[in-house]
């Protein structure tokens, strides 16, 4: 029997050092990984703004409820406008109907489709001759040209209320929105050249 027979070569010996060197190494991560959750605790993320729901949608508490996530007011949209969350909203709050104004603007169909295709009363038509409204045009006055002293006015002539919900203010100022009148339809917020404009749920 020769000498090298009980002899590890150059390669096997550093191999099994490079092994335990990358043992110990995820031990240590993991050691510090744990140290950290136990000193930070465990991750906190911001609480999510609320869905703008489609026209006639209840408090949003009572709708989670009520709402079955049927569809029907989906697929009675004309315009495609509202549509479903995804697996992104989590488990709780996947598949409810939502609208994204500042990219597909509710038109209010005359009847209001989506409101009489809803049988679970997750949708309730507004009494006769009162306003519908899905949210609040909300500006930012660090963005928006006319606070920044360049004249715009798109918001102004794509708002289809009448008097209009949005006006100019003065230059060096933001557009200024009347929130008693605002639908939350998007229109201004899709049309806004600099995005200072979204539309924020009502409740």
């Amino acid at each position: 029997m020769s000498l090298n027979d009980n002899a590890c070569t150059r390669r096997d010996f550093f191999g099994a050092m490079f092994k335990e060197l990358a043992s110990t190494a995820g031990a240590l991560a993991t050691s510090i990984t744990d140290g950290m959750a136990q000193v930070e605790g465990p991750a906190v993320l911001p609480p999510l703004k609320p869905f703008v729901r489609p026209p006639g949608a209840i408090a949003e508490e009572l709708f989670l409820d009520m709402c079955t996530r049927c569809d029907d007011c989906v697929k009675a949209c004309p315009e495609w406008v509202v549509r479903k969350t995804g697996p992104e909203s989590g488990k709780r709050l996947e598949g409810y109907p939502i609208i994204l104004p500042a990219q597909n603007p509710c038109v209010f169909c005359t009847g209001l489709p989506c409101i009489t295709a809803c049988k679970t009363g997750a949708l309730v038509a507004p009494a006769a001759g009162a306003p519908v409204r899905i949210g609040l045009a909300v500006v930012n006055a660090a963005t928006c040209y006319m606070g920044q002293g360049q004249p715009c006015d798109y918001c102004v002539k794509e708002c289809p209320v009448k008097p209009k919900a949005i006006a100019l203010g003065a230059r060096g100022l933001p557009a200024v929105v009347n929130a008693d009148t605002c639908t939350g339809c998007g229109e201004c917020a899709q049309i806004c050249p600099a995005n200072a404009i979204t539309i924020e749920a009502m409740r």
